[in-house]
C-alpha cells in the first residue's frame, strides 16, 4: 500500500509544472446481476492534467450489499494519454491500485481504452473498455467492463457525467455513475 501511494505522489510530481488541477466526487449505484444485490460506491478523485497526460489518484468505498457485508475500501494511482483526432479523443490509462477490507486486501492493476465522440458544443459521449485483475489470480477479480457516457461541459471548469457499465468475468454487475469535476 505504501509503494502505492509512493508511486501516486511520484506520478502527481511529475505532472505539476504548467499543469492544470482537478478534482471530483462519483457515485455509483451498482447491482449484481449474478446474486441480485444493489450496492453503491461514492468516490473521491483528484489529479492534474498536463496537456494529454492526466495524473490521479482515486478513493472508493463500497459493500457487496446495501448494509450487509464488509465495507471494502479501494486506492488507485492512474496515468491516462489522449490523443486528439478527427471525429473524437481517443485514450488509454492504466491504473495500480489496492483492495482493502476487514477481511483481505490485495493489489490490481487495470487497462483502460475508450473514445470521447462529441456530439454538439460542451457535450460528448464517452465509450470505454476497462479490463481489471488482481496481481494474484487466487483473489477473483478478473473482470471486462464496458460502458457509455455523456458528459456535458457545464463551464470552462465544471464538468458533469452520467455512465452506464456493464462488467462480466468474477464481478457480473450492471452499474449507473453520476461524476461531477471541478478543474482549478
Amino acid at each position: 500500500m505504501k509503494k502505492l501511494l509512493v508511486l501516486g505522489a511520484l506520478l502527481g510530481a511529475m505532472g505539476v509544472a504548467n499543469a492544470q488541477g482537478y478534482a471530483g466526487i462519483e457515485y455509483a449505484d451498482n447491482h449484481n446481476r449474478a446474486t441480485g444485490a444493489d450496492s453503491y460506491t461514492p468516490a473521491v478523485v483528484v489529479g492534474v492534467k498536463n496537456g494529454a497526460w492526466q495524473y490521479s489518484g482515486k478513493t472508493s468505498w463500497s459493500q457487496a450489499e446495501y448494509g450487509n457485508g464488509a465495507i471494502t475500501t479501494a486506492y488507485e494511482a492512474r496515468i491516462k494519454h489522449s490523443w486528439k483526432v478527427a471525429g473524437g479523443t481517443p485514450y488509454a490509462q492504466v491504473r495500480l491500485g489496492e483492495q482493502v477490507s476487514s477481511t483481505t486486501n490485495f493489489s490490481y492493476y487495470a487497462v483502460d481504452a475508450g473514445v470521447v465522440v462529441p456530439v454538439v458544443a460542451k457535450v460528448g459521449v464517452d465509450f470505454s473498455y476497462r479490463y481489471r485483475n488482481a496481481f494474484s489470480t487466487g483473489n477473483n477479480f478478473e473482470t471486462n467492463r464496458y460502458g457509455i457516457e455523456p458528459v456535458v461541459q457545464l463551464t470552462d471548469k465544471d464538468k458533469v457525467g452520467l455512465r452506464y457499465t456493464r462488467s462480466y468475468g468474477d464481478s457480473e454487475t450492471n452499474s449507473w455513475r453520476l461524476a461531477y469535476t471541478r478543474s482549478f
